[in-house]
This record gives structure tokens, sequence and C-alpha cells, in this order.
């Protein structure tokens, strides 16, 4: 599926030298069709406003008021680029990682404005799985809630995903497994080694 990325070749920026992506989540492509259904509905209607209202409305098909009518609309099509644009790019630039290391939150906000928010897997503290409305339990897709512990407490959310069950389990798995690695190597001595002399 193109809102779910399970592939171990993945990378980003900043990514550490061992740190390997488990999956890559983006919001559920309905969100992309709901997206572009509004905007085939705003087509429809400037095209019946293009057509339509000259010949309802006689004023608009001659002179000045002719010439503002076809600026209007002609802002009204820029509009509709805009949006399907827009829902493209969050579509696909809103991301969420989770690798064994860390969990990011990547959200484009707009078009020259992006948020990363991060948090160590191992600091995971509670998750919350959020499915509310008839076509998220249809489809299967919802809210995963992350809350973190440690020095700088976070909450992290990743909006709409697919299968958000699926998601709650993995960042348990992964969390479990960083915090027993931490452990050991906490509890585990190792001498220095020196070259003899």
């Amino acid at each position: 599926m193109v809102d779910r990325v399970k592939n171990p070749d993945v990378h980003f920026p900043g990514q550490h030298k061992a740190e390997k992506v488990k999956v890559v989540y983006r919001r559920h492509i309905f969100f992309l069709i709901i997206g572009y259904l509004y905007t085939l509905v705003m087509s429809g209607v400037a095209l019946w406003l293009y057509f339509y209202l000259p010949s309802v409305v006689p004023f608009l098909g001659s002179g000045l008021a002719a010439e503002v009518y076809d600026l209007v609309l002609l802002f009204v099509i820029l509009f509709i680029f805009y949006t399907i644009f827009l829902t493209w790019t969050h579509y696909y630039l809103d991301a969420y990682i989770i690798s064994n290391e860390r969990l990011l939150s990547i959200d484009q906000v707009d078009f020259f404005h992006r948020e990363v928010s991060e948090a160590d897997i191992g600091n995971v503290q509670d998750i919350e799985v959020t499915v509310k409305g008839f076509f998220a339990t249809l489809i299967g897709f919802g809210d995963v809630r992350v809350q973190t512990a440690g020095a700088d407490p976070r909450t992290l959310f990743l909006n709409d995903i697919t299968d958000p069950y699926e998601a709650k389990n993995l960042i348990l798995k992964l969390s479990e497994k960083n915090r027993k690695r931490e452990l050991h190597d906490a509890y585990t001595y190792r001498p220095k080694t020196t070259p003899n002399a």
C-alpha cells in the first residue's frame, strides 16, 4: 500500500548509524480520495458557474461585468489547483517513521513550514489507539497517541494511519526490546582493555 512502507532500505536525514527503519506510515489513502472528491465537486461548481450562470444573468455575458466574472472564475480555478496540490503535499509529506531507536512524526503544516517531533522508542510509557467513526471502523484507520517518559516527556500523534493496532504492537515490541538492551548494557561490566607494555 502507498500509506505504509515496510522497507529496511528506507533512509531519512539525521538517521543514526545503526538505526534501522521498521515502517513508515502516511495518512490513510481515504483522506487523499476525500480531498480529491472535494476538489471534483468544486470543479463541477466552477464549470456550472462558467457555462450556466451567464445565460441566467445576462449582464454577466458582456462588458466589464463579463471580464470581472471571468477573473473571479480564474481565481476559483487557481484555488482548485492549489487545493489539489496541497492535498497531495499533505498526504505525501506527512509521515510517521518507526525505527528500532526512535519514533518520528513529520507534519508538513504548509508548503514552507514543517514540524518534526521525535522520541526515543525506549522511553515509550503509554500508547492509546482511537478508531472513531463509521469509515474509520469499516476501512481500518485511526489515531495512535504515544506518550513518553524521561527528562523530556513528549506526546506524539500518528494521525489517521492504516491499521493503528499493528502500529501500537510494533511500537510496544520495539520499546520493550530497546529497554531490555539498555538494561543489559547498564548492568554488564565491560572492563577496559589496555595494550600490553
